[in-house]
């Protein structure tokens, strides 16, 4: 691995830009990719989260899900499939790492969040979408 950091980073320093070639096995793998898709049912993607025992209910997830698709119920999180975009914002805040995905993941315990948005703002940018969806579905 050390290998090919120094590779990229002198690759980076030198301004090389590039496109790697697409190779037979490459495109063999997305036709693949793509029959799966099409033979998997449309909603599959609504059922990649689950919750975890380890959920203490602090309302992160409720508040960053620009779908409202979590809700906080007895002290736990709730996920509820049907309009969930599968953005991950709820399984990257959670302090507790206690959303993950269904599938086996290749480093569960690694989140990530941009250090150049807080987490206030991701909070109102999705809770004005979720606002907009409660009114719709309201209405």
């Amino acid at each position: 691995m050390e290998g090919q950091l120094a590779a990229i980073l002198r690759d980076l320093n030198a301004g090389k830009r590039m496109i790697s070639q697409v190779t037979e096995n490459d495109r063999a793998v997305h036709r693949e990719f793509v029959d799966r898709m099409s033979q998997s049912p449309a909603d599959l993607w609504q059922y990649l989260l689950k919750i975890k025992e380890n959920c203490i209910g602090c309302g992160i997830c409720e508040k960053v899900c620009p779908t409202a698709s979590i809700h906080v119920t007895d002290g736990k999180a709730v996920y509820i499939p049907g309009s969930c975009r599968t953005c991950l914002a709820c399984a990257h805040a959670c302090p507790q790492k206690a959303i993950g995905l269904a599938v086996p993941e290749k480093n569960p315990r690694v989140r990530y969040r941009n250090e150049n948005i807080s987490l206030r703002e991701i909070i109102e940018s999705n809770s004005q979408v979720r606002n907009e969806n409660r009114e719709t579905v309201n209405k």
